[in-house]
């Protein structure tokens, strides 16, 4: 008799978690294929990207997805999100069919969505690959704030931006009245991969009706990795993959400095792992050579200030007589503490005043104090 009671807890528990399994493809297959997508090149990704692609698009025709992205836009809407791109679509009246993120595959009668998303591909380095990135950056003279009026600064890029750096320049955002915030970052994402989020359209959707004069930019944490473009696979670091990722550094660059926005590209800081760290020197190196060229666009550098006096990984610092941690335990983020060595510098400098119009307001308000009725 225990021996069948046994028996029948187990089939039960299968059974349930067979149940389970079902319900989670049927209501998430998308989730499930843009998960495939994120899966870096190899036997992992070639197995669950197709399958998972199949089982989406035969499940499309049902709705469940339209439905689901209605739920999200719901939730956005009443606070449940903080996720930029979610908030941003539910703040449009488009409907939910049409606010869909790029990332998931178009249905088509074809038996499998499009996997990658074309770009035209150059055929050599546009640019010659510039040395390493300066471990320390000034900043240029930037002309001031006029009295009684906002600069528009938006915050952009991947987890290296959302973790400490946007934190803490949103915390101490009240202490700058001249400066107006606008969040456009997205964790989980990068430049090499448009198939998964593509920042090319997404972007706008983020900024809405904005129309910043700085943009502070930090990405490209989930760029050291190989890629397919066009069906051709590229591994991490080769002349090709070098070229392409280029091309896509240089329209992201680009689509931040429309309207005349002044583009501040914080470089990525050194990374606890030897091997990721030297994919992560490339990132930098191919960012630092673009943003390079550009009259419009700023390398401000973390290497000096986060890492040692060589430009080496650190986890703590003395600061202030107090040894503060500078990095995430996973020894790629910036901690807090870490992030304020660079907003403390980056701040000031972008809430600086205009001094002629200061004095301008300051002078006409003792005028009208020191007018007779």
């Amino acid at each position: 008799m225990q021996a069948y009671r046994r028996f029948s807890n187990v089939s039960q528990l299968a059974v349930g978690l067979g149940v389970f399994a079902a319900l989670a493809i049927l209501l998430d297959s998308g989730g499930l294929y843009n998960w495939a997508q994120g899966l870096e090149l190899g036997a992992e990704r070639t197995i669950a990207l197709p399958a998972t692609a199949a089982v989406h698009t035969a499940l499309a025709h049902l709705g469940i997805e339209n439905e689901r992205q209605r739920v999200l836009a719901g939730l956005a809407r009443i606070g449940w999100s903080d996720d930029p791109v979610e908030m941003a679509a539910a703040s449009t009246t488009q409907p939910a069919s049409r606010r869909m993120a790029a990332s998931e595959p178009a249905v088509t009668a074809s038996p499998t969505p499009s996997l990658t998303p074309k770009i035209a591909t150059p055929k050599s380095l546009q640019l010659p690959l510039a040395a390493a990135p300066p471990l320390n950056s000034t900043l240029p003279p930037i002309h001031g704030v006029a009295a009684g009026h906002q600069r528009t600064v938006v915050l952009t890029g991947d987890s290296m931006m959302a973790v400490g750096i946007a934190s803490t320049i949103l915390r101490q955002a009240p202490h700058y009245k001249n400066l107006v915030f606008v969040s456009a970052f997205k964790s989980g994402t990068g430049l090499a991969r448009p198939e998964v989020f593509n920042w090319q359209t997404e972007y706008p959707v983020m900024l809405k009706s904005a129309k910043p004069e700085i943009v502070l930019v930090a990405i490209g944490a989930n760029d050291g990795q190989g890629f397919v473009d066009d069906g051709v696979t590229y591994p991490f670091g080769t002349e090709s993959w070098q070229r392409i990722y280029q091309a896509r550094v240089e329209a992201y660059l680009r689509m931040l400095e429309s309207d005349g926005a002044t583009v501040v590209w914080i470089g990525l800081p050194p990374m606890k792992s030897d091997k990721y760290n030297a994919h992560i020197a490339l990132v930098n190196r191919i960012a630092y050579t673009v943003v390079s060229a550009s009259p419009h666009a700023v390398w401000f550098s973390s290497g000096g200030t986060v890492g040692d006096d060589a430009g080496q990984f650190r986890d703590y610092a003395l600061i202030a007589n107090h040894t503060v941690r500078l990095r995430q335990s996973d020894g790629i983020h910036l901690s807090d503490d870490g992030a304020a060595l660079l907003t403390v510098k980056l701040l000031p400098w972008l809430a600086k005043e205009d001094e002629e119009s200061v004095k301008a307001s300051a002078e006409e308000a003792s005028d009208k104090g020191t007018s007779k009725p």
